[in-house]
């Protein structure tokens, strides 16, 4: 395509540019490059010929862009372009060609998203173990590997069926999607380790391209397409859960939300009228809508929230309508089409698979019910010459008697609604429930950097386009606006506001930078020529740089600080490889080896020893009671049958009878006046001390005869990661003289009373875990 797609334009809008024009092309036809001092005008002529994009530097020298289309514009001839052939129709719909230039800027933005996802490469893949980020992704690791084990190929979907109800009303499409990727390359738990921890990058790849058409589609300009994808690559919030590894459901939804978007924007901009109606374009956009809204309802549970913009986005468009007295119905035909398509998807996969709930599946339907409500309303509206108020005021009123009908004349699915209502507001332990702006929670520039106050300008500005009938702006102003009120309710959302904020953050960096004469202006429309990059020169380039930095700085500086605190550390790795290690050596099976930890770690333990990580529910429940417990006795009922290893890490607790205490800081060892433990043997200590990992043992129990009444210790040595720890217990012998004392080390013990007596007894790992006994000659 032409470098200078608007000539004709520029020379419409500037005519006493023209002679200017005539002169330069008449240089450049006689010379293969010439500088300023070649042409016999002045620099204020030359300079707005560059700025329009009519003449562009090559290296020392300048060129006309395009000479045939700069000399098709002066004879008044429609604008050429040096495309060879006529393109495809979906790529003429996107508005997107594969000029060399500007394809080759894309791949490098692309290059910085995929480094600035990748780069912790070394942390996911350790001593031959692929170790996910975070604790989820070992939940979507279980299932993925339990339908790969029920699952004879590709093919077999009806391994689909092991789903259980959780999931299958939860994130169904994410878990098939993983498996059936997964399964193209052999299906061995390797490669599901490898399928996982690349997804979300490839999730944040193709979001990005999505980004990239649809801001040139809205804008009219490759620079805000260029713009917005480098700013989503340093979105801390979208960056983290994209990074390599962290394959969590979230990194699922986002391409899904990108197409349905996209989508939606060529539907509208290419349904202008009943000719259009003809053309391939608005009906493979209303395929992409249908395949969208379809896929963000069955990847996950609250994918209807994530369809609530495209409502929004028919009820302004039918407003846009009738007031500028169009068909609403042929506007909006193909969206019509594609939600109802999404309708028929979501509902038939729902009827077969018994995947989402009924009410879940049927969001798509009531959008399309929602849709011809509405596209009816504005076709009466357009025929009896109502206003655009009296349209919003019956919209509004049909919305408010359906919300009526439905609470009260479907009370079954109200009252699941409402409980899903409920669990969107709630604020509990777990980060993401908190809001964007809650004292709570991350804080939002650690999670968004400066984009939302750079792109918040932008936003309103949005509403302004897409008010004076510009529905490329309707659409992402709607996503970018519904999307921000979600997260501002729960943080989980920040990840799907990321690629409409870094939209809009990219339309305002080009406004700012051409605001400081580094860039042409903005044209913020989809509707004329495409706005093409052209190469400044090196000042311009370091300038471009700089802004940039200010902008985006802060983003670049918390995406590594957010991706390193969802990676698994190297204490609950080497914690999790220890255990491992014994529990083969002693022959464990699940559930004998359940490792019992801080639930948010649970997952990861547990997936490294017995490969049991769909749930932490217990640890959840019964961690925080046991390390609390000032009972050793009543702690260890607790747990006994059911645990085979506990890990601690450094906690708050600093009561010295709590088992926190006994464990973490004293490995189960007698300290000053509290007694030490008998059923946790230590196996492993970080170098940091900040992860310890106990085995749950019957103990070897040490029996003797002393003096009646004496106080018995019975100490040895124990080797811990390479360290060694004094372990001590001590009893009191009976009137008799007797005294039994239980031991959680194997090792040569030294037994003393307080007589001064002293022997040694030998205590052996047979002993210690098969909880036999010992007695002292």
């Amino acid at each position: 395509m032409s470098d200078t797609p608007g000539a004709g334009a520029v020379l419409d809008d500037r005519p006493e540019l023209r002679d200017a024009t005539e002169v330069v092309l008449a240089v450049d036809d006689e010379q293969d490059g010439w500088t300023f001092d070649d042409i016999p005008i002045d620099s204020g002529q030359f300079g707005e010929l560059v700025s329009a994009g009519i003449v562009e530097k090559d290296g020392d020298e300048y060129r006309v862009a395009d000479p045939d289309a700069v000399r098709a514009a002066l004879n008044g001839d429609s604008e050429v372009s040096n495309d060879s052939g006529q393109g495809l129709a979906l790529g003429d719909a996107l508005r997107f060609d594969f000029d060399t230039r500007a394809t080759g800027l894309l791949v490098a933005a692309l290059a910085v998203v995929f480094v600035a996802r990748t780069y912790v490469i070394g942390s996911i893949y350790r001593g031959g173990d692929i170790v996910l980020s975070s604790n989820d992704p070992y939940y979507y690791r279980y299932h993925v590997e339990q339908v790969a084990a029920n699952a004879g190929s590709a093919a077999d979907f009806g391994a689909l069926s092991v789903l259980p109800g959780g999931l299958a009303n939860g994130e169904p499409l994410t878990v098939a999607t993983l498996w059936w990727v997964a399964s193209l390359f052999g299906g061995s738990n390797p490669v599901i380790g490898h399928v996982l921890a690349w997804y979300p990058v490839v999730s944040a790849l193709v979001t990005s391209v999505l980004l990239y058409l649809l801001a040139v589609r809205v804008s009219g300009d490759r620079r805000v397409g260029l713009a917005s994808v480098l700013f989503l690559a340093f979105i801390p919030g979208h960056a983290f859960r994209t990074s390599l590894g962290f394959a969590d459901h979230h990194a699922f939804d986002y391409p899904w939300l990108g197409l349905t978007a996209l989508a939606l924007v060529v539907a509208l901009t290419t349904a202008t009228n009943r000719t259009s109606l003809r053309q391939p374009q608005p009906w493979i956009a209303a395929v992409g809508i249908g395949v969208g809204i379809a896929g963000q309802v069955l990847a996950w549970e609250a994918g209807p929230l994530l369809v609530l913009p495209a409502s929004l986005v028919v009820l302004g468009q039918t407003l846009l309508d009738v007031s500028n007295d169009r068909s609403a119905l042929v506007g909006n035909a193909p969206v019509l089409a594609g939600v109802s398509l999404g309708a028929l998807l979501a509902g038939g996969v729902h009827t077969i698979t018994g995947w989402q709930t009924a009410l879940v599946a049927s969001a798509p339907t009531l959008l399309a019910v929602g849709t011809v409500i509405v596209i009816t309303t504005a076709e009466v509206a357009r025929r009896v010459g109502g206003t655009v108020r009296q349209l919003t005021t019956v919209d509004f009123g049909l919305g408010a008697i359906s919300l009526l009908v439905f609470r009260f004349g479907f009370t079954e699915q109200w009252g699941t609604f409402d409980r899903r209502l409920d669990t969107l507001f709630r604020s509990d332990a777990i980060a993401e429930t908190y809001g964007l702006f809650s004292a709570d929670a991350f804080g939002f520039l650690f999670l968004l950097g400066l984009t939302l106050f750079v792109a918040l300008p932008a936003m309103v500005w949005g509403i302004n386009l897409a008010r004076s009938d510009q529905s490329g702006w309707l659409v992402v102003s709607s996503y970018a606006w519904v999307l921000l009120v979600l997260a501002v309710i729960q943080v989980r959302f920040v990840g799907e506001l990321a690629t409409f904020l870094a939209l809009f953050a990219g339309l305002a960096f080009v406004w700012a930078a051409s605001w400081v004469d580094l860039a042409r202006p903005v044209l913020a429309t989809g509707d004329g020529d495409l706005r093409d990059v052209l190469v400044p020169d090196s000042r311009t380039v370091v300038s471009l740089v700089v802004l940039f930095l200010l902008f985006g700085a802060l983003g670049m500086v918390q995406v590594p600080v957010k991706t390193s605190q969802v990676l698994v550390e190297d204490g609950t790795y080497d914690a999790a490889t220890a255990i491992e290690a014994d529990a083969a050596e002693r022959g464990l099976e699940y559930p004998e080896n359940y490792v019992l930890s801080r639930w948010g770690q649970n997952r990861v333990y547990n997936y490294f020893v017995n490969g049991e990580s769909q749930s932490y529910g217990y640890a959840r429940g019964t961690y925080e009671p046991v390390v609390a417990a000032t009972d050793p006795d009543e702690a260890h009922n607790r747990i006994s049958g059911r645990v085979g290893y506990v890990v601690t890490t450094v906690t708050d607790i600093e009561e010295p009878t709590t088992m926190y205490t006994r464990l973490h800081q004293h490995f189960g060892s007698r300290n000053g006046d509290v007694d030490g433990l008998a059923h946790y043997r230590p196996l492993f200590t970080s170098e940091d001390g900040s992860h310890k990992a106990f085995a749950v043992v019957p103990g070897g129990t040490v029996k003797g005869s002393v003096a009646p009444n004496a106080t018995v210790s019975v100490e040895t040595t124990v080797a811990v990661s390479d360290r060694e720890i004094a372990y001590e217990r001590q009893t009191t012998a009976d009137r008799n003289g007797a005294f039994t004392v239980t031991v959680a080390n194997p090792g040569t013990y030294t037994v003393t009373t307080d007589s001064g007596s002293e022997t040694t007894v030998e205590v052996t790992e047979q002993t210690v875990y098969g909880g036999g006994n010992v007695t002292v000659e």
